[in-house]
């Protein structure tokens, strides 16, 4: 498995699949798992990386929110304490993702050596600014809404790191899988995050890390532009070919125009909903 970034504290794994992260954040503290994910040699090299770096701490295994692949590796990080939202551990549905899982490994013949299982969570999310303090270490955590309902925000507080689950990617636009409202209330949260906390590295689920301030909120903005064109394309006050622009300048265009396509179905529904 590729490391896309790595400093004294921080190793950024990059999955073959759909340019994947998975954090593993080390303190004197405490080790911070972050969505292990996809295949089993890449979780495993992500375990190697864990051991190897164990002198002891307390280890917690962090999930931004439900989607399948965010929770494949699961079962993998047994002594770890989980966190996750409140809307995560209380979600229907719960059976259907794990089938997701399992069709995506009997589709490729795919063995695990753990059992495939929803997460039970131990400390659950509940409020904006949320905080667990272990040592010297400081975590807050902010409900994230938008793209599925559970998302959730994490800053290392004493590293300066903005884990932000699947927003603000580079190779991606927004992905609305439950309200454009929600999310832009949610990128505006994100906004205040990087501007009071002083990021110094934004981690998304998909794509590459940012260490710079000017890129984290070129993808805010960019982000933003695409959900007001969006409604602006439903509402037929806006031009379809701008959009369309804008969605065709993202690599893997065919994959992405497809999940802009369920976009504007969302947009409609959240439109008749509100008519």
């Amino acid at each position: 498995m590729s490391v896309q970034y790595e400093d004294h504290s921080v190793t950024i794994f990059e999955s073959a699949l759909h340019q994947t992260t998975s954090t593993v954040a080390v303190t004197k503290d405490v080790i911070i798992i972050v969505d292990p994910t996809w295949l089993p040699e890449e979780i495993q090299a992500i375990q190697k990386h864990v051991n190897e770096r164990d002198s002891g701490q307390r280890k917690y295994l962090l999930f931004t929110h439900s989607d399948f692949d965010h929770i494949i590796g699961y079962n993998a990080f047994p002594e770890a304490v989980t966190i996750a939202s409140r809307g995560f551990a209380v979600r229907s549905g719960k059976k259907e993702t794990i089938q997701e899982i399992k069709d995506f490994d009997d589709q490729y013949y795919i063995q695990r050596p753990y059992l495939i299982d929803y997460p039970k969570v131990d400390i659950i999310i509940d409020y904006d600014e949320q905080t667990i303090d272990i040592g010297e270490t400081s975590v807050t955590f902010y409900l994230a809404p938008g793209h599925q309902a559970d998302g959730v925000f994490a800053v290392i507080n004493n590293l300066n790191v903005f884990i932000a689950g699947d927003y603000l990617s580079d190779i991606e636009f927004p992905f609305i899988h439950h309200n454009s409202e929600a999310y832009s209330r949610t990128l505006d949260k994100a906004e205040k995050i990087i501007g009071e906390k002083e990021i110094g590295l934004l981690i998304p689920g998909h794509g590459k890390a940012t260490t710079d301030i000017k890129e984290m909120k070129d993808r805010l903005e960019d982000s933003r532009w695409y959900i007001e064109a969006l409604r602006k394309e439903v509402s037929e006050t806006g031009s379809y070919d701008v959009l369309q622009a804008f969605v065709d300048s993202f690599s893997f265009s065919r994959y992405l125009g497809e999940m802009h396509q369920e976009n504007l179905q969302q947009m409609r529904k959240e439109e008749k909903k509100n008519s």
